[in-house]
């Protein structure tokens, strides 16, 4: 018998005690209440030992779902549940078993998209901290990405213009909605329209605005995948701006150079024509020969002041640093100039700082820049007048200042004094030079010293530079750094 036959039993036994109790009442053996009440008692029997039964069967299923081993076998042979139950616990298996799949497969695809999102976030925000411009156009050459160095070359939204023209080659939506600037999108074009011939093309455009004018260069490449098929352009901008300047700075260096090389030696050629003609007479020929040393004198301090200037700019001559006091090295200067300046009959007066003026530097570049300022204060001084040097503290910052009462320099020649080769035209005859001492110094206090040097001037008055450096020893910053305390 299967395990649910005890309740047919129950069923059978209930139909038999009824159709007892019908031959009772037709045969009149017992009386209807008799036979009703042998019914009634065996229905109650009967019922209780059902609900019995099934508590029972309620028990042990309970008892088997607190089992961490839900499958159990012999539930088939014990309770009326037991086929039911088993299938019910096997379909939630298979479902379990499903749902175990489906989450490590939804896990593992949340943490894949997870770390491809920050590696996008990190492609983006690289690309936006670039100073070269990056736009990106899909296989349908429409713009999908620009970072920020690029938003000079897309054309905000609001003044986009939808060309809707039919005509001409229909390349894309970037090109036909105007969203990027014209040398953009020209060079787009003859990207995609010649990718067959090449694989990038390049352009140079300059942009002109109230304030600016600024060159590029623009390079676009077209992007293949493994089975040559398009899958966009990717365009990159670069400012070219100073390299342009770079380049216009070393054609003017190139021509400079050239043209104070070439006024002494065609000098220099033409005496020594003159010596060969033996045209000259004995004090003529010694005349000459002075005039000669001159312009050799003169070609010599122009090499060696380019040779200095370009070992300094090219990091040739080793920058060694320390921690000094600057009015030692103000003091070292004034020592040197002091006697060129007591013959021509010039007041040199020293007015340096009481206090004590911390700073790291290299002592014999900034001592050298100290010297060529109080030079061409001397040179440019007349007998009997006056230059001073001055030292004083401004914030965080030393100030030296070399004033004179010479010639000055006219207003115009202001914004050039600091270029190479510029010498002040009203006051080349009144001393030589090559024009590289002041760019000589600009260099050494700005580049060398990471401080700022400015003039003030005006004609027959005189003039006066001001440099300043940052103030600090740098030995004293890491002992302070080593004696603060640690905080936990």
């Amino acid at each position: 018998m299967k395990s649910y036959g005890k309740y047919w039993v129950l069923v059978v036994l209930l139909l038999f005690m009824s159709c007892v109790d019908n031959l009772l009442v037709t045969s009149q053996l017992a009386s209807p209440m008799l036979a009703l009440a042998a019914s009634l008692v065996a229905s109650l029997v009967g019922w209780a030992w059902l609900v019995k039964s099934l508590q029972k069967d309620r028990d042990q299923i309970s008892a088997c779902l607190r089992n961490p081993e839900l499958l159990r076998p012999e539930l088939k042979q014990k309770n009326f549940f037991g086929n039911l139950f088993a299938e019910a616990i096997q379909k939630i298996e298979e479902s379990d078993t499903e749902l175990v799949s489906t989450t490590q497969v939804k896990t593992m695809l949340k943490a894949r998209l997870n770390a491809l999102s920050k590696k996008e976030a990190l492609m983006e925000s690289v690309l936006d901290h670039l100073e070269t411009g990056v736009l990106v156009f899909d296989a349908q050459h429409t713009l999908e990405f620009s970072n920020q160095a690029a938003s000079k070359f897309v054309i905000p939204e609001a003044d986009r213009t939808l060309n809707t023209s039919e005509s001409g080659l229909a390349l894309n939506k970037a090109l036909s909605s105007d969203v990027v600037i014209r040398e953009i999108a020209s060079l787009l074009t003859k990207t995609i329209e010649r990718k067959d011939a090449t694989l990038s093309r390049r352009s140079e455009f300059q942009l002109t605005g109230l304030d600016f004018q600024s060159h590029y260069r623009a390079i676009a490449t077209n992007l293949f995948d493994e089975s040559q098929a398009l899958l966009g352009t990717v365009i990159v901008v670069e400012n070219i701006g100073e390299e342009n300047n770079e380049k216009e700075r070393h054609a003017e260096f190139v021509s400079s150079v050239a043209h104070e090389l070439k006024t002494p030696m065609a000098g220099i050629k033409a005496y020594i024509e003159m010596l060969l003609d033996g045209d000259c007479e004995e004090d003529e020929a010694e005349e000459l020969y002075g005039f000669i040393n001159e312009q050799i004198d003169r070609l010599t301090r122009l090499v060696n002041s380019m040779l200095n200037l370009a070992r300094i700019e090219s990091g040739v001559v080793e920058i060694k640093r320390h921690d000094c006091e600057l009015n030692d090295i103000l003091k070292s200067a004034a020592d040197v100039i002091s006697p060129n300046a007591g013959e021509k009959d010039i007041t040199f007066t020293s007015e340096l700082s009481e206090l004590y003026l911390p700073v790291h530097v290299d002592k014999d570049m900034l001592g050298q820049a100290i010297i060529n300022l109080l030079s061409n204060a001397v040179k440019y001084t007349p007998h009997g007048h006056e230059v001073r040097l001055r030292s004083r503290m401004e914030d965080n910052t030393a100030v030296i200042e070399v004033r004179d009462t010479g010639m000055g320099i006219p207003e115009n020649s202001l914004p050039h004094i600091f270029d190479r080769f510029y010498r002040v035209p009203e006051n080349n005859r009144s001393a030589a030079g090559t024009g590289l001492g002041l760019a000589l110094v600009h260099f050494i206090v700005t580049n060398v010293h990471n401080g700022s040097i400015s003039v003030q001037s005006v004609v027959n008055k005189g003039t006066c530079f001001t440099v300043t450096i940052p103030l600090g020893h740098k030995e004293q910053k890491k002992k302070k750094q080593l004696a603060s305390p640690v905080t936990v």
